[in-house]
């Protein structure tokens, strides 16, 4: 029985490979003031613009329900299975919209909280289709997919916490003290919840704080993969790609921007390190 990929447009995922693995994504929804547009119908570079401008953080909105029943039904009409990987829960209620979906549709679905996002979700996500492609069961591409989330890191480089606290992720006033003085934070996805990891004054703390991360690896050649998604100018993402790619140079890596959803919550100048380890 084949086995289909289902995933959210959380994921950095490139267009040729979602061609090749016929990986099938359902969008998010975000927007200023006057509605909300698929994730996946959004430039990401005009959208860091208008969000620079704009007074107000834009909307985000997790995809309808019947966006999902939609698709599943599609997909199993010829008794295939789906399996859907999606954005960590604490992020955001799309796997549970994912999860209801998958009572209301009548085909064989599995879903999956990732516990992560962006590139590092795509680890998941690529293993996922190419182990169904070749014919792999549910089990084991779910035992795989375990074993990639307890090797998968994925930190958060924050320039400002300005979107941070117009989203009530932090209280209004560490966000008018940390901007006085300059300080810029990194946190770290751990079980898919954001935690802090370290702070510091200037973008030079960011970068010595990511070649930290990287010299505290046992070994850097079990850097498999990695991933670097940005809000805003490619320049947020020249110093930490070249040394990503310095300590890791065997490491298939994606540097882009991140979706327009990831990054209403990032804010400008943020930008993500991620990679998974093998033993």
């Amino acid at each position: 029985m084949a086995i289909k990929i289902v995933t959210d447009s959380a994921v950095q995922l490139t267009a040729t490979e979602i061609e090749r693995y016929d990986i099938h994504v359902v969008p998010l929804m975000v927007g200023f003031a006057g509605g909300l547009t698929a994730d996946t119908q959004v430039d990401r570079a005009d959208f860091a613009r208008q969000m620079t401008a704009s007074a107000t953080l834009p909307t985000t909105s997790q995809p309808p329900i019947g966006d999902f029943v939609a698709m599943y039904d599609t997909l199993t009409k010829d008794g295939s299975q789906v399996l859907s990987l999606h954005l960590t829960e604490t992020l955001s209620g799309t796997v549970n919209a994912a999860r209801q979906a998958a009572k209301l549709t009548q085909g064989d679905v599995t879903v999956i909280d990732t516990q992560v996002a962006d590139r590092g979700m795509a680890f998941q996500v690529l293993t996922a289709a190419r182990m169904a492609r070749s014919g792999a069961a549910m089990d084991a591409i779910l035992a795989k997919l375990a074993v990639i989330r307890d090797h998968t890191k994925t930190y958060l480089f924050v320039d400002t916490l300005d979107n941070l606290v117009k989203g009530g992720r932090v209280p209004k006033i560490a966000g008018v003290v940390t901007n006085l003085i300059k300080l810029k934070f990194v946190f770290e996805l751990v079980d898919g919840k954001l935690k802090f990891y370290t702070r510091g004054r200037g973008k030079k703390a960011l970068i010595k704080a990511q070649a930290k991360i990287l010299a505290e690896l046992s070994d850097a050649t079990r850097v498999e993969a990695a991933g670097i998604s940005y809000v805003g100018d490619p320049s947020v993402a020249a110093e930490p790609e070249a040394l990503l790619r310095k300590v890791t140079p065997q490491a298939d890596v994606l540097v882009e921007r991140t979706s327009a959803v990831i990054a209403t919550h990032a804010g400008i100048g943020a930008y993500a390190l991620m990679f998974y380890t093998v033993d």
